[in-house]
């Protein structure tokens, strides 16, 4: 699920990990170098899949507005969407999170069984305080990134990484354009800007502090 947290930024967390701001690695996970131990970081938003399995994934929304919600690779079935878990919510601005067995028509592990096939799609629309739920086979290995399409939020971190079947290409040609992503586009730091536990709950893994503006005394973004 994926939610704003008290900061300019937008965050996700993956069965019920850390929240994290999701931040692109200095190697590509494709590199036939790349090496879990030494190239990762807490900062990076993975769910590593089995290849050929059928996958559910529910998509909840703990922000106060809609993301559309885009998935590389696949075109997923959408078995099931809520626009919120229940009424009048709204109150205090915010809703709980929706629940895999009360929220939905049948328990999210039911309609994870289905046979009736939903409408294909590679972007949703999440609502706000809402979920979805949608299914997809992994029948094609490779490195695929999910994530919200309003720039600005993919920017900020709200995305994450499919690795199916931990899939690395067998080489790289040595002219093979790269980017530098080893964080100088991403140290742009300023007198509001923190990222200190001392402001920011510590259970929220920010990895882009030039987007956090949560200290005391500071203007909001």
């Amino acid at each position: 699920f994926f939610a704003l947290p008290p900061t300019y930024a937008y965050f996700f967390s993956l069965d019920g990990r850390t929240y994290t701001q999701n931040a692109l690695l200095a190697k590509p996970m494709t590199y036939p170098s790349f090496d879990d131990s030494t190239d990762m970081t807490a900062h990076t938003n993975l769910l590593d899949l089995d290849l050929d399995k059928t996958v559910t994934l529910v998509l909840r929304n703990e922000a106060g507005m809609g993301h559309p919600i885009h998935v590389h690779g696949h075109k997923f079935e959408v078995l099931e969407e809520i626009s919120r878990p229940k009424q009048n919510c709204f109150v205090d601005n915010h809703c709980e999170k929706a629940d895999l067995d009360t929220s939905f028509s049948v328990p999210v592990s039911e309609l994870a069984k289905t046979t009736k096939r939903g409408v294909l799609k590679d972007t949703i629309i999440v609502p706000m305080f809402g979920a979805a739920v949608i299914r997809f086979n992994t029948d094609n290995p490779g490195v695929w990134f999910v994530h919200c399409h309003f720039d600005e939020h993919v920017d900020s971190g709200q995305g994450f990484i499919i690795r199916e079947g931990k899939w690395r290409a067998s080489y790289v040609p040595e002219d093979f354009p790269s980017c530098d992503y080893t964080g100088t586009l991403q140290g742009m730091h300023g007198r509001l800007c923190t990222c200190n536990p001392k402001y920011l709950d510590p259970t929220w893994l920010c990895s882009k502090e030039y987007l956090c503006n949560y200290q005391r005394g500071g203007p909001g973004h």
